[in-house]
């Protein structure tokens, strides 16, 4: 078993580790997803869904439940994506303020925004009635500025959120955060009920189920290889065979490839690591988090964090914007955890895993249409609750033409970006250094 050393620089440190540990999601441990016989390709359908995550999954049920035979194909198995292993942390919103979006886009900027809030509910309705076991909690959020001086951006962002969105929220100084965050390193946080917690592989397996309810059929391990455009729907070829359809919806984020080459060009994966401790026990977890808030740091390289249900401390980040093993990054984590939380040094380490996240170049999530094709992706790490409502809003676009008001707004790319991020470790330096500021 690895040792734990507080001494000598962070990147040296090794995580102590459970003797049980392993590098996949906490979330598998205890999840059940719907088994699914392996069957034929169908020749035809209305629609081809490329992945099986909270997109693709939603934008299923949504679709039979309009009478469209939808067929969801996934190279993986069932959960296996970042779906099955984001830390469950649900909020409404995307990473560009409301003033930001209606001066730069106007009405569809605002409209962007809604559909963020119209997510957040649609994951509380949906997880009430089609997964109760993902134990899903309003649980409020805490962002914790790892800097003095980004407490101006996050009073900003406190008036703005009550006076314009209606949130709650409370402004907490550095010698409040005891009752809220009883950790280290922070001057200030923002206190908002925009916040709430899930178990995200209970959550999609009840995603999967409400999609089989519907009509629809998933095909695990199928790989597409090209998407080829006829002159009245697609032809998708696939490594089962092909399916041709009237519509095809790509709903792979994060792991877009050179199957969707319109979309690999403008979708950046970037990988995020996440922790997860031993159970803590109720007096530590309690010192952790009294009011088991979900919680994040202002640094780019952000740090995030929240209580399991049976008490774990799950604690993730972006340690790097190249890629690193899990074994780094999960003794970077620990390192950094440990400065947080001084308390929880020597707590094992039960399980490390990681994940990608779809970022796009104007960090926005888009959903869009080209040559015929839908795409639904870019979340940029809030894929919980967009991702479930940017496919519902795809299978009423597909099956109704409700075209969303922010469907025109500009999917970007840049000159030479073919879906390899050579670009990210510059960045990275860049966004380091702002982190010292």
């Amino acid at each position: 078993m690895s040792l734990w050393s507080p001494l000598g620089p962070p990147g040296k440190r090794v995580a102590p580790l459970a003797e049980n540990y392993r590098e996949t999601p906490l979330w598998w441990d205890d999840t059940t997803f719907p088994t699914l016989v392996e069957s034929p390709l169908p020749a035809t359908a209305d629609v081809v869904v490329v992945g099986s995550g909270f997109t693709g999954l939603a934008a299923a049920a949504r679709l039979g439940a309009h009478g469209k035979h939808a067929v969801v194909v996934d190279s993986s198995a069932l959960g296996e994506g970042a779906s099955g292993r984001n830390a469950g942390m649900v909020h409404a919103g995307v990473r560009r303020d409301l003033d930001t979006l209606e001066r730069k886009y106007g009405d569809a900027g605002r409209a962007l925004h809604d559909a963020s809030v119209e997510a957040y509910r649609f994951v509380a309705q949906t997880a009430a009635t089609a997964a109760p076991d993902a134990m899903y909690a309003q649980s409020g959020w805490l962002h914790l500025a790892h800097r003095r001086s980004r407490m101006k951006a996050l009073r900003k962002d406190e008036a703005e959120r009550r006076r314009r969105l209606g949130e709650s929220t409370v402004m907490l100084e550095e010698d409040a955060l005891e009752s809220e965050a009883p950790c280290r390193g922070f001057f200030g946080g923002m206190l908002t009920d925009n916040g709430a917690s899930i178990h995200p592989a209970r959550y999609l397996a009840g995603l999967a189920r409400l999609s089989l309810a519907s009509g629809a059929t998933l095909h695990e391990h199928t790989r597409v290889l090209s998407i080829e455009s006829l002159h009245t729907g697609s032809r998708v070829h696939t490594s089962r065979g092909d399916i041709t359809a009237g519509d095809v919806l790509v709903a792979t984020n994060g792991y877009t490839d050179a199957a969707a080459p319109w979309a690999r060009n403008r979708i950046i994966p970037i990988g995020s690591y996440i922790i997860a401790t031993e159970p803590l026990g109720d007096a530590r977890a309690a010192d952790v988090s009294p009011q088991r808030r979900m919680m994040s740091d202002t640094r780019n390289f952000l740090h995030y964090w929240r209580l399991s249900p049976d008490g774990r401390l799950v604690f993730g980040g972006r340690t790097s914007f190249a890629p690193v093993s899990v074994r780094t990054a999960r003794d970077r984590l620990y390192a950094a955890m440990i400065e947080i939380y001084p308390q929880l040094a020597g707590v094992r380490v039960s399980h490390a895993w990681t994940g990608n996240v779809g970022f796009t170049f104007d960090q926005l999530p888009h959903l869009t249409r080209s040559d015929g094709i839908t795409y639904a992706m870019g979340y940029c790490g809030s894929g919980v609750a967009l991702g479930s409502w940017m496919g519902t809003l795809a299978a009423e676009w597909i099956a109704k033409g409700a075209r969303p008001a922010f469907s025109d707004l500009r999917f970007p790319r840049i000159p030479l970006y073919r879906g390899h991020p050579w670009f990210l470790p510059l960045v990275g330096a860049y966004y380091s250094l702002l982190d010292q500021l």
